[in-house]
């Protein structure tokens, strides 16, 4: 007995007809008729009685029904099992990403992602950059989304999305109703920075104001972006952030874009090379496609060779 004949012989006992059976199959009637004759050979039993006038099951036909609709829905679950696994929508992934841009752009990706691949499970593992490197070298996540990310041989990195630097500040600080903001201006100010050792965002701030002509005063460092706004709502100093962090915050602290040309933390998403994984495979064409139809917060222009430099945060 072989999936073919079962198949025919589902359809002949649904129809209890030959004919129609055979014009629901698009195959003539004699080949149907002889494949139901092999059945019969190779079971040893009559499925079938034929008369001129009717096609009536009999006893071992009745049980053959049951069983094969059972036989031949499993076999079709398993088909439609291994084919969604097979095109990435069956499995697990387990992505690497900062805090900043777990509650940025990547979770609206996130969310669009499961909506239409709801049978892959997503694992996210908040990391600083050093151990997203190491975690994915070391098969322990499968992607990562980070800012700036180091060359390693065997992971490539794409653009993901573009996202300037703001500076946060509370909505009674004195700068707060300025039009433009250049980081010069920030020279007298307190900042709040996340903490060096956990993000090269952080060290590059150093960078900037150094370049503006100053050296930044640090005033509080902490481990989570929530933490720094939390303290800006209060009314501890500024700091500089990526775009994307404006989103999270109501109205006791305000963004204001830098100018002339603002410092990036642009995103870029980083996967190993060689990697077979049809879940990991149909996650970047996904991301790819939604990237481009979505804008996330910040000024975008997904999967296009960087031209600015960027920092981790």
């Amino acid at each position: 007995m072989d999936l073919r004949q079962l198949r025919y012989f589902a359809m002949v006992a649904e129809e209890l007809s030959f004919t129609r059976a055979a014009a629901r199959l698009r195959i003539s009637q004699p080949p149907l008729s002889q494949q139901i004759k092999e059945l019969e050979d190779s079971l040893g039993t009559t499925l079938f009685r034929r008369t001129s006038r009717r096609v009536e099951l009999t006893e071992a036909g009745k049980t053959l029904v049951v069983h094969g609709r059972n036989i031949l829905a499993q076999v079709d679950a398993t088909q439609r099992k291994v084919r969604a696994v097979g095109q990435g929508r069956v499995g697990e992934l387990s992505i690497g990403a900062t805090g900043s841009i777990m509650r940025g752009g990547l979770a609206d990706l996130l969310a669009a992602h499961r909506h239409e691949y709801p049978g892959v499970v997503t694992k996210l593992v908040e990391q600083a950059p050093e151990l997203q490197m190491m975690a994915l070298l070391e098969h322990r996540t499968d992607v990562c989304f980070i800012r700036s990310p180091p060359a390693h041989d065997g992971l490539t990195q794409e653009l993901a999305w573009r996202e300037d630097v703001v500076v946060a500040m509370s909505a009674i600080h004195r700068l707060a109703k300025r039009k433009r903001i250049e980081i010069k201006d920030l020279r007298e100010e307190e900042y709040i920075v996340l903490a060096p050792d956990s993000s090269d965002f952080a060290r590059s701030i150093i960078d900037w104001c150094v370049a503006a002509g100053f050296l930044p005063r640090i005033a509080h460092e902490v481990i989570d972006s929530q933490s720094i706004l939390g303290l800006i709502a209060a009314g501890f100093g500024v700091a500089l952030l990526p775009a994307s962090i404006a989103r999270l915050t109501g109205d006791q602290i305000i963004f204001h874009t830098l100018g002339p040309t603002a410092p990036a933390a642009d995103v870029f998403l980083v996967y190993r090379q060689d990697d077979p994984s049809p879940v990991l495979r149909a996650f970047i064409e996904f991301a790819r496609r939604q990237i481009r139809g979505a804008r996330p917060p910040g000024k975008n222009d997904p999967l296009k060779a960087p031209s600015r430099q960027t920092r981790n945060a």
